[in-house]
């Protein structure tokens, strides 16, 4: 019989061995998913910063754009308009 517990011995080394290895094979491939999520995390971190100072900008242009005193350069300069004169205003009634 000592020939039978040898090969189970050794046949339950192999198991074991088997079994260990792929444990680290998943462990890695599982430490290789890891790396690229964080590589995307952090890729659309930086994308995200870039979108929110984007925004930031665009919001600060329009908000320039909209002044009361860029609008009336813009008039002025641009398309020749002037300020009415109190003798051109004229008031209507619209509800009769």
């Amino acid at each position: 019989m000592k020939n039978g517990e040898g090969l189970a011995a050794l046949l339950f080394r192999a198991v074991c061995l088997g079994f260990s290895t792929a444990l680290l094979i998943l462990a890695l491939f599982s430490q290789i998913r890891l790396v690229r999520a964080e590589s995307r995390i952090a890729a659309l971190t930086e994308a995200l910063s870039a979108a929110e100072n984007e925004n930031t900008r665009l919001l600060i242009r329009q908000e320039s754009a909209l002044s009361l005193e860029t609008l009336e350069s813009v008039a002025v300069r641009e398309l020749g308009m002037r300020r009415l004169e109190p003798g051109q205003i004229v008031e209507t009634d619209y509800l009769g």
